[in-house]
Protein backbone atom coordinates (compact mmCIF):
# COMPACT_ATOMS: atom_id res chain seq x y z
CA UNK A 1 0.00 0.00 0.00
CA UNK A 2 2.75 3.00 0.67
CA UNK A 3 4.78 1.59 -2.72
CA UNK A 4 1.34 2.16 -4.34
CA UNK A 5 1.03 5.40 -2.72
CA UNK A 6 4.31 6.71 -2.81
CA UNK A 7 3.90 5.50 -6.75
CA UNK A 8 0.84 7.86 -7.14
CA UNK A 9 2.08 10.81 -5.45
CA UNK A 10 5.51 10.66 -8.41
CA UNK A 11 2.82 10.23 -11.27
CA UNK A 12 0.91 13.63 -9.55
CA UNK A 13 4.04 15.16 -9.17
CA UNK A 14 5.36 14.25 -12.83
CA UNK A 15 2.14 15.49 -14.44
CA UNK A 16 2.14 18.60 -12.55
CA UNK A 17 5.37 19.39 -13.81
CA UNK A 18 4.79 18.69 -17.14
CA UNK A 19 1.96 21.03 -17.35
CA UNK A 20 3.93 23.38 -15.59
CA UNK A 21 6.43 23.36 -18.07
CA UNK A 22 3.85 23.45 -20.90
CA UNK A 23 2.06 26.34 -19.10
CA UNK A 24 5.51 28.25 -19.07
CA UNK A 25 6.51 27.15 -22.77
CA UNK A 26 6.08 29.55 -25.66
CA UNK A 27 4.76 28.00 -28.70
CA UNK A 28 5.67 25.39 -30.01
CA UNK A 29 8.58 24.54 -32.50
CA UNK A 30 6.22 23.80 -35.30
CA UNK A 31 3.98 26.84 -35.20
CA UNK A 32 6.80 29.18 -34.37
CA UNK A 33 8.01 28.13 -38.21
CA UNK A 34 5.56 29.80 -39.08
CA UNK A 35 7.38 33.02 -38.63
CA UNK A 36 9.27 34.07 -41.82
CA UNK A 37 6.86 31.97 -44.27
CA UNK A 38 3.17 32.75 -43.16
CA UNK A 39 3.99 35.20 -40.86
CA UNK A 40 6.44 38.05 -40.93
CA UNK A 41 9.22 37.55 -38.70
CA UNK A 42 7.60 39.73 -36.37
CA UNK A 43 4.14 37.56 -36.07
CA UNK A 44 1.35 39.59 -38.53
CA UNK A 45 0.22 37.85 -41.28
CA UNK A 46 2.63 38.10 -44.33
CA UNK A 47 -0.47 38.50 -47.24
CA UNK A 48 -2.58 41.26 -47.99
CA UNK A 49 -6.60 40.93 -47.28
CA UNK A 50 -9.14 39.40 -49.59
CA UNK A 51 -9.83 43.38 -51.23
CA UNK A 52 -5.90 44.38 -51.90
CA UNK A 53 -7.00 47.18 -49.94
CA UNK A 54 -4.01 46.56 -47.22
CA UNK A 55 -0.95 45.00 -49.25
CA UNK A 56 1.38 41.96 -48.33
CA UNK A 57 4.74 42.55 -46.38
CA UNK A 58 7.44 42.89 -48.30
CA UNK A 59 9.73 43.85 -45.81
CA UNK A 60 9.39 47.24 -45.05
CA UNK A 61 11.06 50.26 -46.21
CA UNK A 62 14.55 49.50 -47.33
CA UNK A 63 17.00 51.55 -45.46
CA UNK A 64 18.31 53.33 -48.20
CA UNK A 65 14.80 54.95 -48.83
CA UNK A 66 16.24 58.55 -49.05
CA UNK A 67 12.97 61.33 -49.95
CA UNK A 68 13.97 64.37 -51.66
CA UNK A 69 15.30 66.98 -48.53
CA UNK A 70 15.92 64.10 -46.09
CA UNK A 71 19.01 64.65 -44.44
CA UNK A 72 20.27 62.08 -42.40
CA UNK A 73 20.80 62.94 -38.79
CA UNK A 74 18.54 65.63 -38.10
CA UNK A 75 16.14 64.21 -36.10
CA UNK A 76 13.79 64.44 -38.92
CA UNK A 77 12.19 62.16 -41.19
CA UNK A 78 10.52 63.24 -44.27
CA UNK A 79 7.27 61.44 -45.93
CA UNK A 80 8.51 58.57 -47.61
CA UNK A 81 5.35 59.33 -50.11
CA UNK A 82 5.24 62.44 -50.79
CA UNK A 83 3.35 62.59 -54.28
CA UNK A 84 0.47 60.28 -52.88
CA UNK A 85 -2.81 61.72 -52.53
CA UNK A 86 -5.60 60.32 -50.25
CA UNK A 87 -8.40 57.57 -52.07
CA UNK A 88 -11.13 59.15 -50.31
CA UNK A 89 -12.20 61.02 -47.24
CA UNK A 90 -14.63 60.21 -44.50
CA UNK A 91 -16.53 62.80 -43.21
CA UNK A 92 -19.97 62.58 -41.00
CA UNK A 93 -22.32 62.22 -44.18
CA UNK A 94 -20.56 58.91 -45.22
CA UNK A 95 -19.01 57.32 -42.22
CA UNK A 96 -21.71 55.03 -41.68
CA UNK A 97 -19.72 53.62 -45.15
CA UNK A 98 -17.07 52.55 -43.36
CA UNK A 99 -18.19 52.05 -39.64
CA UNK A 100 -16.36 48.56 -38.99
CA UNK A 101 -13.26 50.28 -39.59
CA UNK A 102 -13.34 53.37 -37.47
CA UNK A 103 -13.11 53.05 -33.30
CA UNK A 104 -16.12 54.65 -31.52
CA UNK A 105 -13.86 57.56 -31.07
CA UNK A 106 -13.55 58.35 -34.61
CA UNK A 107 -16.98 58.12 -34.94
CA UNK A 108 -17.94 60.39 -32.35
CA UNK A 109 -15.57 63.55 -33.07
CA UNK A 110 -17.11 62.77 -36.84
CA UNK A 111 -20.85 63.04 -35.75
CA UNK A 112 -19.73 66.09 -33.85
CA UNK A 113 -17.36 68.10 -35.26
CA UNK A 114 -18.47 69.75 -39.33
CA UNK A 115 -14.82 70.28 -39.65
CA UNK A 116 -13.47 67.29 -38.81
CA UNK A 117 -12.71 64.40 -41.61
CA UNK A 118 -10.47 61.58 -42.30
CA UNK A 119 -8.36 61.31 -45.62
CA UNK A 120 -7.75 58.24 -46.04
CA UNK A 121 -4.71 57.20 -48.27
CA UNK A 122 -3.25 53.89 -49.64
CA UNK A 123 -1.60 51.25 -46.95
CA UNK A 124 1.57 50.53 -46.91
CA UNK A 125 3.37 48.01 -44.33
CA UNK A 126 6.74 50.20 -43.62
CA UNK A 127 7.88 48.94 -40.45
CA UNK A 128 11.38 46.97 -40.36
CA UNK A 129 13.41 45.60 -37.84
CA UNK A 130 16.85 44.71 -37.46
CA UNK A 131 18.25 41.35 -38.03
CA UNK A 132 19.16 41.05 -34.30
CA UNK A 133 15.62 41.75 -33.44
CA UNK A 134 14.28 39.44 -36.10
CA UNK A 135 16.53 36.80 -34.80
CA UNK A 136 15.60 37.16 -31.12
CA UNK A 137 12.01 37.65 -31.63
CA UNK A 138 12.19 34.20 -33.66
CA UNK A 139 13.94 32.87 -30.29
CA UNK A 140 11.01 34.65 -27.91
CA UNK A 141 8.57 32.48 -29.77
CA UNK A 142 9.64 29.26 -28.08
CA UNK A 143 11.01 30.96 -24.87
CA UNK A 144 9.07 33.79 -23.28
CA UNK A 145 6.00 33.08 -20.89
CA UNK A 146 4.14 35.27 -18.29
CA UNK A 147 4.43 34.42 -14.71
CA UNK A 148 2.52 36.04 -11.66
CA UNK A 149 -0.78 35.95 -13.65
CA UNK A 150 0.37 37.65 -16.46
CA UNK A 151 1.31 40.55 -14.73
CA UNK A 152 5.45 39.75 -15.17
CA UNK A 153 7.79 38.16 -18.21
CA UNK A 154 10.26 35.72 -18.32
CA UNK A 155 12.53 34.38 -21.00
CA UNK A 156 12.12 37.04 -23.14
CA UNK A 157 14.54 39.58 -24.61
CA UNK A 158 15.68 41.49 -27.55
CA UNK A 159 12.81 41.21 -29.90
CA UNK A 160 8.96 40.64 -29.31
CA UNK A 161 7.98 38.69 -26.76
CA UNK A 162 5.06 36.84 -28.17
CA UNK A 163 4.93 36.88 -31.93
CA UNK A 164 2.04 34.90 -32.20
CA UNK A 165 0.18 36.08 -28.88
CA UNK A 166 -2.42 33.78 -27.68
CA UNK A 167 -4.19 35.51 -24.44
CA UNK A 168 -4.77 40.17 -23.96
CA UNK A 169 -1.61 39.88 -21.54
CA UNK A 170 0.83 38.65 -24.02
CA UNK A 171 -0.31 41.67 -26.49
CA UNK A 172 -0.42 44.12 -23.93
CA UNK A 173 3.19 43.45 -23.12
CA UNK A 174 4.12 43.14 -26.88
CA UNK A 175 2.94 46.90 -27.25
CA UNK A 176 4.93 47.99 -24.09
CA UNK A 177 8.11 46.17 -25.72
CA UNK A 178 7.82 47.37 -29.42
CA UNK A 179 11.48 48.57 -30.63
CA UNK A 180 11.72 52.19 -30.61
CA UNK A 181 15.77 52.05 -31.17
CA UNK A 182 17.22 52.98 -28.40
CA UNK A 183 19.11 54.86 -26.91
CA UNK A 184 17.49 57.82 -28.06
CA UNK A 185 16.84 61.57 -26.93
CA UNK A 186 14.05 63.81 -27.80
CA UNK A 187 13.16 67.20 -28.55
CA UNK A 188 9.37 67.49 -28.40
CA UNK A 189 6.50 70.02 -27.92
CA UNK A 190 3.15 69.18 -26.08
CA UNK A 191 0.06 71.23 -26.50
CA UNK A 192 -3.48 71.30 -24.81
CA UNK A 193 -6.57 72.94 -26.49
CA UNK A 194 -9.45 73.95 -24.10
CA UNK A 195 -13.04 73.63 -24.70
CA UNK A 196 -13.08 77.51 -26.39
CA UNK A 197 -10.39 76.12 -28.43
CA UNK A 198 -7.27 78.26 -27.10
CA UNK A 199 -3.90 76.35 -27.67
CA UNK A 200 -1.59 76.32 -24.21
CA UNK A 201 1.88 74.74 -25.16
CA UNK A 202 1.67 72.22 -22.25
CA UNK A 203 5.42 71.61 -22.11
CA UNK A 204 8.77 71.69 -24.55
CA UNK A 205 10.93 68.16 -22.77
CA UNK A 206 14.22 66.93 -23.78
CA UNK A 207 13.91 63.30 -23.03
CA UNK A 208 16.48 60.66 -22.57
CA UNK A 209 15.50 56.89 -23.03
CA UNK A 210 16.89 53.57 -22.63
CA UNK A 211 16.16 49.97 -23.36
CA UNK A 212 18.62 47.44 -22.08
CA UNK A 213 15.96 44.76 -23.11
CA UNK A 214 17.43 46.37 -26.34
CA UNK A 215 20.47 46.33 -25.89
CA UNK A 216 22.50 43.73 -28.24
CA UNK A 217 25.45 43.16 -25.93
CA UNK A 218 23.35 41.64 -23.68
CA UNK A 219 20.88 38.56 -22.70
CA UNK A 220 18.16 37.75 -20.54
CA UNK A 221 20.07 37.00 -17.91
CA UNK A 222 22.35 39.95 -17.65
CA UNK A 223 19.38 41.96 -18.26
CA UNK A 224 17.98 40.19 -15.08
CA UNK A 225 21.07 40.68 -12.72
CA UNK A 226 21.30 44.52 -13.62
CA UNK A 227 17.56 44.91 -12.27
CA UNK A 228 15.13 43.70 -15.32
CA UNK A 229 14.48 47.46 -16.55
CA UNK A 230 12.81 47.15 -20.33
CA UNK A 231 12.24 50.96 -20.47
CA UNK A 232 13.80 54.48 -18.33
CA UNK A 233 12.90 57.60 -19.48
CA UNK A 234 14.68 60.76 -17.73
CA UNK A 235 13.02 64.20 -18.96
CA UNK A 236 13.13 67.56 -18.17
CA UNK A 237 11.16 70.87 -19.05
CA UNK A 238 12.72 73.37 -21.38
CA UNK A 239 9.12 75.22 -21.50
CA UNK A 240 6.94 77.27 -20.94
CA UNK A 241 8.24 79.34 -17.96
CA UNK A 242 6.46 77.89 -15.08
CA UNK A 243 7.81 74.43 -15.83
CA UNK A 244 10.97 74.98 -17.23
CA UNK A 245 13.89 73.13 -15.04
CA UNK A 246 11.61 70.85 -13.54
CA UNK A 247 12.78 66.90 -14.26
CA UNK A 248 11.39 63.51 -13.72
CA UNK A 249 13.22 60.36 -14.00
CA UNK A 250 10.91 57.01 -14.10
CA UNK A 251 12.02 52.96 -14.83
CA UNK A 252 9.71 50.24 -15.98
CA UNK A 253 9.97 46.33 -15.08
CA UNK A 254 9.67 43.24 -16.60
CA UNK A 255 8.46 42.05 -13.01
CA UNK A 256 6.25 44.99 -11.73
CA UNK A 257 5.49 42.74 -8.94
CA UNK A 258 8.37 42.12 -7.30
CA UNK A 259 9.61 45.80 -8.76
CA UNK A 260 6.23 48.74 -9.34
CA UNK A 261 7.37 51.42 -11.63
CA UNK A 262 10.09 53.97 -9.46
CA UNK A 263 9.79 57.46 -10.12
CA UNK A 264 11.44 60.27 -9.18
CA UNK A 265 10.71 64.38 -9.91
CA UNK A 266 12.65 67.28 -9.18
CA UNK A 267 11.06 70.75 -8.94
CA UNK A 268 13.11 73.77 -9.87
CA UNK A 269 11.23 76.29 -7.48
CA UNK A 270 12.12 74.32 -4.33
CA UNK A 271 15.36 72.57 -5.88
CA UNK A 272 14.71 69.58 -4.52
CA UNK A 273 14.26 65.58 -5.42
CA UNK A 274 11.73 63.70 -4.05
CA UNK A 275 10.47 60.19 -4.87
CA UNK A 276 6.69 60.10 -6.38
CA UNK A 277 4.94 56.86 -6.27
CA UNK A 278 2.05 58.72 -7.63
CA UNK A 279 3.32 58.57 -11.69
CA UNK A 280 1.83 55.41 -12.26
CA UNK A 281 -1.70 53.96 -12.84
CA UNK A 282 -4.59 56.64 -13.29
CA UNK A 283 -3.08 59.91 -12.30
CA UNK A 284 -3.62 62.78 -14.61
CA UNK A 285 -0.60 64.03 -16.64
CA UNK A 286 -0.04 67.64 -15.73
CA UNK A 287 1.69 68.44 -18.92
CA UNK A 288 -0.62 66.79 -21.14
CA UNK A 289 -3.39 69.09 -19.85
CA UNK A 290 -4.64 66.29 -17.22
CA UNK A 291 -6.32 64.10 -20.29
CA UNK A 292 -4.43 61.83 -20.40
CA UNK A 293 -2.89 59.49 -17.19
CA UNK A 294 0.26 57.79 -16.32
CA UNK A 295 -0.89 54.50 -17.55
CA UNK A 296 -1.72 55.36 -21.37
CA UNK A 297 1.66 56.83 -22.09
CA UNK A 298 1.98 55.22 -25.99
CA UNK A 299 -1.65 53.99 -24.95
CA UNK A 300 -0.08 52.00 -22.62
CA UNK A 301 2.72 51.25 -20.36
CA UNK A 302 2.37 50.22 -16.75
CA UNK A 303 1.01 47.06 -14.62
CA UNK A 304 -1.73 45.15 -15.04
CA UNK A 305 -3.08 44.13 -12.45
CA UNK A 306 -6.64 46.33 -12.56
CA UNK A 307 -8.04 45.23 -15.95
CA UNK A 308 -8.60 41.76 -17.36
CA UNK A 309 -7.43 41.34 -20.74
CA UNK A 310 -9.40 39.57 -23.26
CA UNK A 311 -8.17 39.16 -26.94
CA UNK A 312 -10.76 39.73 -29.12
CA UNK A 313 -8.69 38.85 -31.95
CA UNK A 314 -7.88 40.74 -35.29
CA UNK A 315 -9.91 43.57 -37.31
CA UNK A 316 -8.98 45.47 -40.35
CA UNK A 317 -9.11 49.47 -38.89
CA UNK A 318 -8.19 53.04 -39.95
CA UNK A 319 -5.54 54.27 -37.70
CA UNK A 320 -2.69 56.58 -38.15
CA UNK A 321 0.02 55.46 -40.00
CA UNK A 322 3.25 56.82 -41.91
CA UNK A 323 2.53 60.32 -40.36
CA UNK A 324 5.86 62.01 -41.03
CA UNK A 325 3.80 65.31 -42.48
CA UNK A 326 2.15 65.97 -39.24
CA UNK A 327 4.99 64.73 -36.69
CA UNK A 328 8.12 66.15 -38.38
CA UNK A 329 7.24 68.47 -41.24
CA UNK A 330 4.20 70.24 -39.74
CA UNK A 331 4.99 73.23 -37.38
CA UNK A 332 2.53 73.45 -33.87
CA UNK A 333 0.67 76.25 -35.47
CA UNK A 334 -0.22 74.88 -38.28
CA UNK A 335 -1.14 71.26 -36.31
CA UNK A 336 -3.13 72.73 -33.21
CA UNK A 337 -6.37 73.96 -34.31
CA UNK A 338 -9.36 74.73 -32.49
CA UNK A 339 -11.41 71.15 -31.12
CA UNK A 340 -9.43 68.96 -33.14
CA UNK A 341 -5.90 68.60 -34.90
CA UNK A 342 -5.66 69.54 -38.22
CA UNK A 343 -7.48 66.72 -40.44
CA UNK A 344 -5.07 67.88 -43.56
CA UNK A 345 -2.38 67.14 -41.95
CA UNK A 346 -3.09 63.30 -40.25
CA UNK A 347 -2.88 60.80 -43.06
CA UNK A 348 -4.93 57.07 -42.05
CA UNK A 349 -4.40 54.00 -43.75
CA UNK A 350 -6.36 50.51 -43.58
CA UNK A 351 -4.12 48.06 -41.39
CA UNK A 352 -4.91 44.82 -39.53
CA UNK A 353 -5.05 45.33 -35.85
CA UNK A 354 -5.01 43.23 -32.72
CA UNK A 355 -8.29 44.36 -30.62
CA UNK A 356 -7.88 43.78 -26.86
CA UNK A 357 -10.90 44.63 -24.51
CA UNK A 358 -9.33 45.49 -20.97
CA UNK A 359 -12.35 45.48 -18.46
CA UNK A 360 -11.96 46.58 -14.90
CA UNK A 361 -11.26 44.11 -12.11
CA UNK A 362 -13.90 43.36 -9.12
CA UNK A 363 -12.57 45.24 -6.51
CA UNK A 364 -10.07 47.68 -8.40
CA UNK A 365 -10.32 51.25 -8.50
CA UNK A 366 -9.65 53.47 -11.74
CA UNK A 367 -11.41 55.96 -13.42
CA UNK A 368 -11.96 54.37 -16.48
CA UNK A 369 -14.28 51.02 -16.34
CA UNK A 370 -13.19 49.38 -19.76
CA UNK A 371 -10.69 49.93 -22.52
CA UNK A 372 -10.91 49.01 -25.94
CA UNK A 373 -6.70 48.91 -27.65
CA UNK A 374 -6.49 48.77 -31.22
CA UNK A 375 -2.81 47.84 -31.90
CA UNK A 376 -1.15 47.86 -35.32
CA UNK A 377 -0.13 43.69 -36.44
CA UNK A 378 3.24 44.71 -37.46
CA UNK A 379 4.18 46.23 -34.00
CA UNK A 380 5.07 49.59 -34.91
CA UNK A 381 4.10 50.79 -31.87
CA UNK A 382 0.99 52.41 -33.69
CA UNK A 383 -2.70 52.00 -33.20
CA UNK A 384 -5.38 53.76 -30.75
CA UNK A 385 -7.78 53.44 -27.93
CA UNK A 386 -11.42 53.79 -26.94
CA UNK A 387 -12.03 54.43 -22.93
CA UNK A 388 -15.18 54.43 -21.11
CA UNK A 389 -16.13 55.80 -17.55
CA UNK A 390 -17.59 54.35 -14.78
CA UNK A 391 -20.74 54.85 -15.89
CA UNK A 392 -20.32 53.23 -19.14
CA UNK A 393 -20.01 56.81 -21.24
CA UNK A 394 -17.58 57.22 -23.82
CA UNK A 395 -14.91 59.28 -22.59
CA UNK A 396 -11.85 58.97 -23.74
CA UNK A 397 -10.04 58.70 -27.35
CA UNK A 398 -6.17 57.72 -28.27
CA UNK A 399 -4.22 57.59 -31.33
CA UNK A 400 -0.66 57.08 -31.74
CA UNK A 401 0.77 57.88 -35.57
CA UNK A 402 3.38 55.45 -36.65
CA UNK A 403 6.62 57.04 -38.43
CA UNK A 404 9.32 54.26 -39.32
CA UNK A 405 12.93 55.70 -38.84
CA UNK A 406 13.42 53.92 -42.74
CA UNK A 407 17.18 54.33 -42.83
CA UNK A 408 17.64 52.95 -38.99
CA UNK A 409 15.64 50.61 -39.44
CA UNK A 410 13.21 51.51 -36.62
CA UNK A 411 9.64 50.83 -36.46
CA UNK A 412 8.47 54.36 -34.75
CA UNK A 413 5.63 55.51 -32.77
CA UNK A 414 5.90 58.39 -30.58
CA UNK A 415 3.73 61.57 -31.55
CA UNK A 416 0.03 60.96 -30.04
CA UNK A 417 -3.07 62.97 -29.33
CA UNK A 418 -6.01 62.61 -27.00
CA UNK A 419 -9.35 63.90 -26.91
CA UNK A 420 -11.74 64.16 -23.85
CA UNK A 421 -14.86 63.52 -25.17
CA UNK A 422 -16.64 64.82 -21.79
CA UNK A 423 -14.92 68.10 -21.68
CA UNK A 424 -14.22 68.71 -25.10
CA UNK A 425 -11.03 69.53 -24.84
CA UNK A 426 -7.44 67.48 -26.21
CA UNK A 427 -3.86 67.14 -26.05
CA UNK A 428 -0.99 66.80 -28.75
CA UNK A 429 2.25 64.78 -27.00
CA UNK A 430 5.70 64.96 -28.76
CA UNK A 431 5.49 67.12 -31.43
CA UNK A 432 9.04 67.13 -33.62
CA UNK A 433 7.84 69.89 -36.33
CA UNK A 434 8.97 72.84 -34.38
CA UNK A 435 12.59 74.36 -34.85
CA UNK A 436 14.77 72.80 -32.52
CA UNK A 437 12.87 69.66 -32.16
CA UNK A 438 13.35 66.18 -33.36
CA UNK A 439 14.42 62.76 -32.31
CA UNK A 440 17.83 61.80 -32.06
CA UNK A 441 19.01 57.97 -32.18
CA UNK A 442 22.43 57.99 -29.79
CA UNK A 443 24.01 54.48 -30.76
CA UNK A 444 27.24 56.13 -28.51
CA UNK A 445 24.86 56.20 -25.15
CA UNK A 446 24.34 58.22 -22.24
CA UNK A 447 26.96 59.59 -19.40
CA UNK A 448 26.65 56.65 -16.79
CA UNK A 449 23.94 58.55 -14.24
CA UNK A 450 21.78 59.76 -16.80
CA UNK A 451 19.52 57.59 -15.36
CA UNK A 452 18.92 58.05 -12.12
CA UNK A 453 17.57 60.22 -9.19
CA UNK A 454 21.15 62.20 -8.98
CA UNK A 455 20.56 63.31 -12.69
CA UNK A 456 18.05 65.14 -12.38
CA UNK A 457 19.25 68.63 -10.70
CA UNK A 458 22.27 68.59 -13.79
CA UNK A 459 19.33 68.23 -16.41
CA UNK A 460 17.47 70.73 -14.99
CA UNK A 461 20.48 73.09 -15.48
Amino acid sequence: MKHTSMLFIYLVSLISLLFTGAAKAGVSASEARKLGTELTPLGAEKDGNHDRTIPAYSGGLPANTAPPGFLKGSGRWLDPFPSEKPLFRITSKNMGMYADNLSETSKELLRRHPTYYMDVYPSHRTVAYPAWVRDNTLKNATRAYLVKDGLALEGAFGGIPFPIPKNGNEVMWNHMLVYNGYPAEYRGRNWYVDSRGKAVNSGDLRCSLQSYYYNPAWNAAELKKNGNAFFEAAYNFTAPPNAAGNAAYSVDTLDPVQQSRRAWSYSAASRRTRISPDLTYDTPIASQGGITSYDEGYLFLGKLDLFDYKLVGKREMFIPYNNYKMVFQSSSVQLVSPKHVNPDLVRWELHRVWVVEATLKQGKHHSLSKRIFYFDEDWSGAGMSDAYSRGGQLTKGIFLGATPLYDQQVPMARCYWAYDLISNIYTVIQHFGDPGMGYFLKPEGFPGKTFSPDSLPNRSR
